[in-house]
């Protein structure tokens, strides 16, 4: 597939985003918590929108007096999105290395679904030639499937296969191993990460972009392994790539019906000898803290609500940045007390384009929007991308609108929805 001449790629990792993702590095984990920051907030509740499946968004006018605790005064309008008891998130999203706008990718994907917001922040890693690629920092569940994801857990969000909400820690384990007498068991490092890291194989699908550049290069090329073993459908190896045999090939995309097991450099050396057509045993497995399996999973931020306590991680932890303390758009995505899911929209007050990105200005830091999200009813609230990444589309029998540009000044007058990797569509099945 070539890559549209008419292909842009936005620069993203500004704002929130980047600030967001140092923010992620810098504070405690959840178990480090210190005494919630609790901000006194106020709501005035502006309007209320029905939308499909007996779903809920509700405008307000907010304020927070985050200056008594060592944050900042803001005041802005919020949206609080409840969805109707039954309704679970489902990701969508692109492969990875491509970006697409939510609102296409929800009408694409899941036409059926009541409502939708954005999801994880980005990354940009340099891989082989290519130091413009853009896609979603953390793991990617769908449909029980791991799409993307890395041995060390990270933080993320969704619903495990009980149909219960999760906001833990995910990641994955498993091996790799040839169906050969005293063959050696490989760890599974990764599926689909963008690096082949050490001390075993990273396992890469088609869900890795297969976009060409103009001159026939990958766009998104994928990380090489220093061996590779090509697999069929049934997991025979069809093909090996290492420095002496189809070297040239070494990162190429990945086939229909076909995945890529990339050996490390530190262990590729115990791959050799195992000849074309040995039948290979693949092993990949969710890991959680819980040890509950994902339905769907999305990397998230920081816990803004937990057990019903706001800005959980202490007043300190949402000052370490100034992303976090500045007055920004926001997305939150958690649920109430009876485990019916919300979602939390700050639209901002102004919208501009810069160079093709979109800007977003106004809203609330992040402990003030906690303290505002669990006001509101969230008694469990996770940070998404924000900024000019915020979205929220709703559903109204076939007509999809979206919400997240409520009181935004827009004197360009386009819908400026920023490409994102990925998304949270919830779903009913009875809708």
């Amino acid at each position: 597939m070539s890559l549209p001449n008419t292909w842009t790629r936005p620069a993203v990792l500004l704002g929130a985003t980047a600030l967001a993702c140092a923010l992620l590095t810098a504070v405690p984990n959840e178990a480090d918590a210190a005494r919630p920051c609790k901000i006194e907030v106020t709501t005035r509740l502006d309007k209320t929108a029905k939308f499909a499946g007996g779903g809920v968004a509700k405008y307000y006018w907010a304020t927070a007096k985050g200056s008594v605790v060592g944050q900042y005064d803001h005041k802005a309008n919020v949206i609080m999105t409840k969805f109707p008891i039954g309704a679970y998130p489902a990701l969508v999203n692109t492969q990875i290395g491509e970006r697409e706008a939510v609102g296409q990718m929800t009408k694409t994907q899941a036409s059926k679904s009541l409502a939708s917001i954005n999801g994880d922040f980005f990354i940009a890693p340099d891989i082989r030639y290519e130091n413009s690629i853009e896609m979603a920092r953390g793991p990617m569940v769908r449909d029980g499937e791991v799409i993307r994801g890395n041995y060390q857990r990270m933080r993320t969000v969704g619903v495990d296969t009980k149909g219960q909400p999760f906001g833990d820690f995910f990641g994955v384990r498993g091996m790799i191993r040839a169906k050969l007498t005293d063959a050696p068991r490989f760890k599974l490092r990764g599926v689909n990460w963008h690096r082949a890291t050490s001390g075993g194989v990273t396992v890469y699908t088609a869900d890795w972009s297969t976009l060409t550049r103009p001159d026939g290069k990958a766009a998104a090329p994928r990380p090489a392994g220093a061996t590779e073993w090509v697999l069929d459908s049934s997991n025979q190896i069809m093909s090996i790539r290492n420095a002496r045999k189809n070297t040239a090939k070494r990162g190429a995309p990945v086939a229909s019906g076909t995945r890529v097991v990339a050996f490390s450099r530190d262990v590729a050396a115990l791959a050799k000898g195992v000849p074309v057509g040995t039948g290979v045993r693949v092993q990949v497995r969710q890991s959680t803290t819980t040890g509950v399996k994902l339905l769907t999973g999305v990397g998230r931020g920081l816990p803004v609500v937990a057990a019903g306590k706001p800005a959980p991680l202490g007043c300190r932890a949402y000052a370490k940045t100034p992303s976090a303390l500045s007055a920004r758009p926001r997305t939150f995505v958690g649920w109430d007390a009876n485990g019916q899911w919300r979602a939390f929209t700050i639209p901002g007050s102004k919208l501009e384009v810069v160079n093709g990105v979109v800007l977003r200005n106004g809203g609330f830091g992040l402990a003030n929007a906690a303290n505002i999200a669990k006001k509101l009813g969230m008694t469990y609230a996770y940070e998404l991308d924000g900024g000019g990444s915020t979205t929220l589309w709703t559903r109204t029998q076939r007509k999809w609108q979206r919400r997240d540009l409520y009181q935004v000044k827009n004197p360009t007058g386009c819908t400026c929805e920023r490409w994102m990797s990925n998304g949270l569509a919830f779903v009913k099945p009875t809708a």
